[in-house]
Order: structure tokens, then C-alpha cells, then sequence
């Protein structure tokens, strides 16, 4: 059963969206992806890649555009899978949208393996839902307890992200910084890709605790108001 501490599979709107992903490196995917929006023809898609090359940011990207638009949709963090039971994963072909993120996490565990394996089956028949699942690496090498299941994952497009190089990491930044209404100066961006952790999540998670303090204080992010921030 779910834990009613928290509340999953997530159907709420957050600030990962599909206008601050960086498209440039993933044109193909993501013009695949547009184009089953609008008319579903490829219920099945499955991307991989390295740890922050955005795969959670898209998939979260792609659940808020449906919600956006009044369209049902469901993600579900497979990382937390501690905290809920497969159950979740029934009745999900109703959905319009499914995004399951992080699936090596439950891979090797018979349970989960056989839910989802039901469920693309599932999805497959009703042809009314797209199905976007994110792993650590590529179908084929996954080690997978039911080999079915490993069959199923390569009926779909697959693609790997292409992970950011430190020009685009800044651009990103910079993107998501005018977003929010504050101006990243190119030297204080390139500060930060020097003193602190350079992936994608961390960065983000920074980005926003530089906002809040830009706005209590009504200062720019300069390099010395970020190293008075940061303690560095």
C-alpha cells in the first residue's frame, strides 16, 4: 500500500518544465516527442543517460505540459519505490501520460519487474496513453530478472541524453536565472562551475537558494555577494 506520508504517483505542477530543458542537444527526441502530443502513433519511449544529463527534468518537463493543458498525467519517482508498492502502476493506461523515472532502481526486483511489464503490455492495447520511462543506461544492458521485460523495454524509441558541456551548463543557468527575474553574469557562472558541484540538480538547487537571498538583500549576484552567500 502507499505511504501516506507521500503522496505517489504525482500529479502536480513544479518548476521543471519543457521551456527551461535544454533542448539543443536532444532536438530528436524532442521533436519525436512533440509530435506524439499532439497524435499518439509511438506509445513508447525510453531515455538514458548519466546522472544529471536531465533525465528527471524531462520527464517532469513532459508530465507539467500535459497537466498545463489539461491533460491527465502521472510520474512516478521509481527512486522512492521504498515508500509505495506497484499497486501504483495499475489502472495507469487511463492516464494520457505516463512517466516512470529511474527505473534501474527497480530493476532486479521480480515484483516490479512483472508490474511493469503489465503495464506496457496494458498501454500497448489501449493505445490512448504514451509511456516515457528514464534509466541509467541503455534497455540491453539493464539486468533485468524477467528477460520478457527486457523485450518489452525495446518495442519503443530509445534515446540517451547527451549530457551538457560547461558552456551550456552556464547558458542553462543563465536561462533559468531570467526566468526567475535576476540577471547570472557570465563571470559569476563561471565562478560557480569552479567552487561547486557542476550537476545539473545541484546547480539548480543553488540557482534557487542565490534567488531567495538576491531578493531579501535586493543584490545582484555578484561574485562577493555569492561568496557571502555560500560561505566560500
Amino acid at each position: 500500500m502507499l505511504n501516506s506520508q507521500l503522496p505517489l504517483p504525482i500529479d502536480q505542477i513544479d518548476d521543471e518544465t519543457l521551456d527551461n530543458f535544454y533542448t539543443a542537444n536532444n532536438l530528436l527526441l524532442l521533436n519525436s516527442l512533440h509530435k506524439n502530443f499532439e497524435t499518439l502513433l509511438q506509445p513508447f519511449f525510453y531515455v538514458w543517460g548519466d546522472k544529471s544529463s536531465g533525465k528527471t527534468h524531462l520527464l517532469k518537463g513532459c508530465s507539467n505540459y500535459f497537466l498545463i493543458n489539461d491533460r491527465t498525467s502521472i510520474y512516478v519517482p521509481l527512486s522512492k519505490s521504498e515508500y509505495f508498492s506497484p499497486e501504483v502502476l495499475e489502472n495507469l493506461e487511463l492516464q494520457e501520460l505516463v512517466c516512470l523515472d529511474d527505473l534501474q532502481a527497480v530493476i532486479g526486483n521480480l515484483e516490479w519487474e512483472i508490474a511493469i511489464f503489465d503495464l506496457i503490455n496494458r498501454i500497448r492495447e489501449v493505445k490512448k496513453c504514451l509511456l516515457l520511462i528514464s534509466a541509467d543506461r541503455s534497455p540491453i544492458a539493464l539486468p533485468a530478472k524477467l528477460p520478457d521485460l527486457a523485450s518489452r523495454l525495446a518495442w519503443g524509441e530509445s534515446y540517451r541524453l547527451n549530457p551538457l558541456d560547461d558552456l551550456q551548463k552556464i547558458e542553462v543557468l543563465q536561462h533559468n536565472a531570467h526566468l526567475r527575474g535576476i540577471e547570472l553574469p557570465d563571470e559569476t557562472a563561471n565562478f560557480l562551475l569552479k567552487r561547486v558541484d557542476r550537476d545539473m540538480q545541484s546547480l539548480y538547487l543553488l540557482l534557487t537558494k542565490l534567488d531567495k537571498a538576491s531578493l531579501q538583500a535586493q543584490r545582484k549576484l555578484t561574485i562577493p555577494f555569492v561568496k557571502e552567500i555560500l560561505m566560500l
